[in-house]
């Protein structure tokens, strides 16, 4: 048995903090001591490609969540993945289930290029799609049962709302195979991941070639006034002083960090200030800015900068990377690139060389390619090592939520953050075009009080969107519509453990609420019966 009944405990073990600590002692020396021998057996199956993969391990994140109600975590994995990711194969121990799995994890990005090699390469592919229908399971979202004879696969690329897939082998504790079966299931399943990645590659090299066109803009910083003036044009609802401090910063640093809640115009700020750079409006092209959303699965620099191919001897780009060698080229007008939700994945593990060039005279980021000059896939070549471009700046954007990480000093010492939390409603209702109800605007404006009372304020994403739903729901009054709005938009962000202040804002929605609007009063009620049986409480309990 692959693991001692001590190790398979330690995921039964009382306590948040308790059963993490029990998992690192005595699971996690076992699970590494297996992903060791099964790395070696990949190596021997998949010598070219092997230099590729990463080995990841369930991360203390899973615990460490924020403001909300900490749980036990129920299981614990490895994980084999490369770039540019989107799947992998991973091994899990599941206190919940009582399992150990082997199975290939695949996310909605990867999902044409299953529903391509199913098509393409089927009989390739057959024989391990049927031993998972036989041996094994497949779970995704389905709205329906397969047709009789179904396989699996098919009825997932049927289904199409079903993203995300895991696929492979289920072996309940008291039935767990030899070290070398759980291997023997995860070699099985590599070639597949394999190949998702190297068809991946090919499709990514497509998009990402570069075009000689001819840009018409002017190089050199126009002044804040005219930068400002730009954005307000645009309907920005911002702070003035804000929005110098963030200029101001973009000149100074090469990394400034966007902070505030979902809504607040942290990624539009970005490409508006670009915008007005160069001068250009609305729904034009902008050559000086990138925007690139960061991916939880992100823990190294490949995933980001890119990768040298040895099958190929390419190196495989990405389009951050392209933009970084199109502000090399370009030196005298300053570019973006916006970080979208950077604190996704840790900062730190990504951008390690780049923050360290950003500290250096010479600003050098080592590739890892053989060669000073190296070819890249759909066209071009670049140099190794790669010099920083001076011109670029970094703009990540941060949310403090269950899903992300917080921020470490490395990162923060390197960076200005600039907070985005004060929401001027006035300044909103004077920029929006719509027409908006007296009333209707009295109360989200007390509703606005008390979400931020709870430390969950709506921001102007969501204020504007409920005021658009409000003007067309024409077979309903503007109060019936602001009620559905609340338990669809508002009312979901509210979940906190019992402290005075964030009871007292409930209480004071719910008052608000009575006799108004009504189905968010009787959910409020709801929230804070629970808030008095558990001493936690959120929208969908």
């Amino acid at each position: 048995m692959p693991f001692s009944p001590s190790a398979l405990q330690a995921l039964l073990q009382p306590g948040v903090s308790e059963r993490w600590q029990a998992v690192q002692r005595w699971l996690h020396p076992e699970m590494l001591a297996l992903a060791n021998r099964a790395a070696e057996r990949a190596a021997a199956l998949l010598p070219r490609q092997w230099p590729l993969y990463e080995l990841s391990f369930k991360a203390r994140r899973a615990i460490d969540r924020g403001k909300g109600r900490r749980d036990p975590i129920e299981d614990y994995w490895f994980a084999f993945d490369r770039p540019p990711r989107g799947a992998g194969v991973m091994l899990t121990v599941s206190g919940v289930e009582r399992t150990v799995t082997v199975g290939l994890q695949l996310w909605g990005a990867r999902r044409p290029q299953l529903a391509r090699l199913w098509r393409e390469a089927r009989p390739l592919w057959e024989a391990l799609i049927d031993r998972i229908g036989t041996e094994g399971q497949a779970r995704f979202a389905s709205r329906r049962p397969p047709a009789p004879g179904m396989r699996w696969i098919d009825h997932y690329l049927a289904q199409r709302q079903a993203q995300y897939l895991w696929a492979g082998f289920v072996y309940p504790w008291d039935n767990v195979p030899p070290d070398e079966r759980l291997i023997d299931d995860l070699c099985a399943l590599l070639p597949l991941n394999e190949a998702l990645m190297e068809l991946a590659e090919i499709e990514l090299a497509t998009t990402h070639t570069l075009r000689e066109t001819l840009e018409r803009y002017h190089a050199g910083l126009p002044p804040f006034e005219q930068i400002a003036a730009a954005i307000r044009r645009r309907g920005m609802v911002t702070d003035e002083r804000i929005l110098e401090a963030f200029h101001l910063a973009v000149q100074a640093r090469p990394l400034v960090i966007l902070a505030g809640p979902s809504g607040s115009g942290k990624t539009w700020l970005t490409r508006l200030y670009a915008d007005a750079l160069i001068g250009s409006g609305e729904g034009q092209p902008n050559p000086i800015y990138l925007l690139v959303a960061v991916q939880p699965d992100w823990h190294s620099a490949r995933d980001l900068l890119g990768y040298y191919n040895t099958l190929t001897g390419l190196y495989q780009p990405t389009a951050f990377l392209r933009h970084v060698l199109k502000a090399a080229a370009d030196p005298d007008q300053t570019y973006i690139v916006c970080l979208d939700e950077m604190n996704l994945a840790r900062p730190e593990y990504y951008l390690a060389p780049i923050l360290s060039a950003m500290e250096t005279a010479e600003g050098l980021i080592d590739l890892g390619t053989p060669l000073a000059e190296t070819p890249l896939a759909g066209g071009g070549v670049v140099r190794n090592p790669l010099r920083w471009p001076a011109n670029l700046r970094l703009i990540g954007t941060v949310n403090v939520d269950e899903s992300t990480f917080l921020l470490s000093d490395k990162v923060l010492d390197r960076a200005n953050l600039i907070e985005l939390g004060n929401f001027d409603l006035n300044r909103f209702r004077a920029v929006y075009q719509g027409a908006i109800d007296d009333q209707i605007w009295q109360m989200l404006a007390a509703i606005q009080t008390h979400m931020a009372a709870a430390g969950k304020p709506a921001g102007y994403r969501a204020l504007g969107e409920t005021l658009r739903f409000i003007e067309q729901a024409s077979s309903m009054s503007p109060f019936e519509a602001l009620d559905v709005q609340m338990l669809q938009r508002l009312l979901p962000r509210l979940r906190g453990d019992d402290t005075p202040r964030f009871r007292q804002a409930l209480r004071g929605l719910q008052a608000l609420c009575e006799g108004r609007l009504p189905r968010s009063a009787t959910r409020l009620e709801q929230m804070l019966a629970r808030l008095d049986r558990e001493g936690y409480t959120d929208f969908y309990g």
